[in-house]
């Protein structure tokens, strides 16, 4: 089962972005092979940019901080589970507290290294990550794998925050919809959403050789569903299919 997410505004997105770099960035990290390494340095350049914006940061904080007073207003519910809802909260105000501490830009370490920031300036010219371009990334790419890994997470302290609490508002976005199964005849499906909006849209599709193309506004959802295509666009289905979906609003 292939899972898709449609996000309804930019910090949603910005969020699913930062969430697929950290993941990407993870994986290239714990391989020793050097040109996993060279990507991993790439992704750092991409983290860094995102975790900088302050109107990404301020509206995480925001929506945290929402979150968080909803929570605490479940307290005296008698349908809840007082511990697990407890632990929801302090995770909610560590990562609160943790990332409005921060000081300065997360990706100042990376700007201010010069060996980087030469390679970084490199990445946008086809083949100038070359051993004839960048002798010095040629030579450090034949260190040690456990050495050019140290210095790679030398560079990664300031987003563990970010990735924390990134981690942490997804994962309670995801978990705040009922997942519902839905059927279609002819390929194409409608739902009216009687005005009320949602932060994530998740559909769950068997058939992995179908994509599901969203939009959605606070009245109506709209999916198609197309038959992927590496060589086109992809054509519409027509068929019969059978689909999760997830509403997702925190």
């Amino acid at each position: 089962m292939l899972t898709y997410e449609y996000p309804s505004n930019e910090t949603v997105r910005s969020l699913l972005r930062l969430e697929y770099l950290f993941h990407r960035q993870d994986i290239f990290m714990q391989s020793d092979d050097p040109e996993h390494h060279l990507a991993a340095i790439s992704l750092l350049f991409d983290i860094g940019d995102l975790t900088s914006r302050a109107d990404l940061k301020s509206n995480l904080l925001k929506e945290l901080d929402r979150q968080r007073n909803y929570l605490c207003g479940l307290r005296h519910g008698h349908s809840v589970n007082s511990e697990a809802l407890e632990s929801v909260i302090l995770q909610i105000e560590n990562s609160l507290f943790d990332l409005n501490n921060l000081i300065g830009k997360p990706n100042t370490l990376i700007n201010e290294n010069e060996w980087l920031s030469i390679i970084r300036s490199r990445l946008s010219v086809a083949g100038a990550t070359s051993p004839v371009d960048l002798p010095s990334l040629y030579c450090w790419q034949h260190l040690p794998a456990d050495q050019r890994r140290a210095q790679l997470q030398s560079y990664t302290p300031a987003f563990n925050d970010w990735k924390n609490t990134c981690y942490l508002f997804l994962k309670l976005l995801r978990q705040s919809g009922d997942s519902k199964t839905y059927g279609t005849e002819n390929g194409a499906f409608q739902l009216p959403l009687t005005g009320k909006s949602f932060q994530l849209i998740r559909v769950d599709i068997h058939n992995q050789m179908l994509i599901p193309e969203i939009s959605a506004n606070k009245h109506v959802l709209w999916i198609r569903f197309l038959q992927n295509s590496t060589i086109g666009k992809p054509p519409a289905y027509t068929g019969a299919i059978e689909f999760n979906l997830t509403l997702c609003n925190l």
